[in-house]
């Protein structure tokens, strides 16, 4: 018969905390109302883990007033020590008094069982029933009742529990989020207020070192002025793709596309790179023939002026350097390749590399300062004309960069 009144009980519990017309706090009122009733006791209550506390909380009594009162789990109580032991405790007059210090400002009863319970392993609190109506002791058959009804409310305070913690983190990674998001900002638009302001301070040094290649210099002097010239451009580089690749994301640069013959664009940028390349002394090689494509003149030659640089700063002393081109009339695409003799890239970077700020070093370049920028704007802008940009491994060793020019946008084709 007991049996048979335990299985109601569950059922009745079950339909309690299930009840979604109210909160899930509302509900285990009701529940421990209807235990209290159930055992006929005079108090109930629900006492759950706060993790964060690392206490142990009253979420529901049938004294009310007692809801949100904490016991650290460091303290020596009844409901600390049944849930640290992992074991139902029951106390009387005679048991009380060991824990009487702690527990005589809001516990005072002749008879309790603390009730611990738990779900996966995880230890979430202590069900407690506390003075009989009628004065006597529960039997052992009604604590054995309590005992299995405990382990029914365990998934549910499980569950909320949970529901918690993670509304909790969920909250404090967006607050993260967004406290991550206006750093960025700040800091991107500090970095770009500051690059824009160097493009002034840049192109007067170029027009002055521009002017001293007009005099009559020493061999030394010649020299210095090639470096100097060299790295200025390089810095202008930097800043432009600073810029470039701030606008591009934004979609604040536009394609202007025109008729452009690809292979004397190549020619021009490799004649820019002439002092680079003599100051280590490499070869370069150009493959290929006239072709017009319809591109940004100015955005594609700034790509492959990345990309030469990028091969001479990895590049060895006395390397060559190969850039082919060739149209592929059946993808209607020109495909260029700039191949060095360096260290190569490893596969797992090959993808990476054009991710803002990536940077692959290496012991051969003489590379002191970048960005890393340089290669996330050449896949920006050649992704803008439709095209792809990878990395493929150079036959004996080395790196080839390859991109493709579509002649029309992907859609433009009938």
């Amino acid at each position: 018969m007991q049996n048979e009144h335990t299985e109601i009980s569950v059922y009745i519990i079950e339909e309690l905390l299930l009840r979604h017309e109210n909160s899930f706090n509302d509900n285990l009122l009701e529940m421990v109302d209807f235990l209290a009733a159930t055992f006929s006791v005079a108090r109930c209550s629900v006492m759950a883990v706060n993790s964060e506390e690392q206490a142990l909380e009253v979420v529901a009594s049938t004294k009310r007033e007692l809801i949100g009162s904490k016991r650290k789990l460091s303290d020596v109580t009844i409901s600390t020590r049944a849930l640290l032991d992992n074991t139902p405790l029951t106390t009387n007059p005679e048991t009380l008094s060991y824990f009487q210090p702690l527990e005589a400002s809001k516990f005072k009863c002749h008879y309790s069982i603390n009730i611990p319970f738990s779900f996966l392993d995880k230890r979430l609190g202590v069900l407690i029933l506390s003075d009989p109506n009628n004065g006597v002791s529960l039997s052992v058959e009604q604590e054995a009742s309590a005992i299995k009804l405990a382990r029914h409310i365990a998934p549910y305070i499980y569950a909320i529990q949970g529901k918690g913690l993670l509304e909790s983190k969920l909250a404090k990674n967006e607050e993260m989020f967004r406290q991550l998001q206006e750093a960025d900002g700040l800091k991107t638009d500090l970095v770009n207020f500051i690059v824009h302001d160097l493009k002034g301070p840049i192109s007067t040094i170029m027009a002055n070192l521009d002017m001293l290649s007009y005099e009559e210099l020493t061999e030394l002097q010649l020299e210095y002025l090639n470096i100097a010239t060299s790295d200025i451009y390089k810095l202008q580089r930097m800043v432009m793709n600073i810029l470039d690749v701030s606008k591009l994301e934004d979609g604040k640069v536009k394609i202007y596309r025109d008729e452009v013959d690809i292979y004397d664009l190549i020619n021009r940028e490799t004649s820019s790179c002439k002092n680079s390349l003599n100051q280590r002394n490499i070869q370069l090689n150009i493959e290929g023939a006239s072709h017009i494509c319809y591109i940004d003149e100015s955005l594609i030659g700034r790509v492959l002026a990345n990309l030469l640089f990028n091969a001479i700063d990895y590049s060895p002393e006395g390397a060559v350097m190969n850039v082919i081109l060739h149209y592929d009339a059946d993808k209607h695409e020109s495909v260029i390749s700039i191949s060095d003799q360096g260290t190569g890239v490893q596969d797992e970077f090959k993808e990476k590399i054009f991710e803002k700020f990536f940077q692959v070093h290496s012991e051969t370049s003489q590379r002191k300062a970048t960005t890393g920028l340089g290669l996330t704007f050449c896949k920006l802008v050649v992704t803008a004309h439709g095209g792809r940009i990878w990395i493929e491994d150079t036959p004996g060793g080395g790196a080839t960069f390859k991109l493709t020019l579509p002649e029309k946008l992907p859609g433009e084709y009938s």
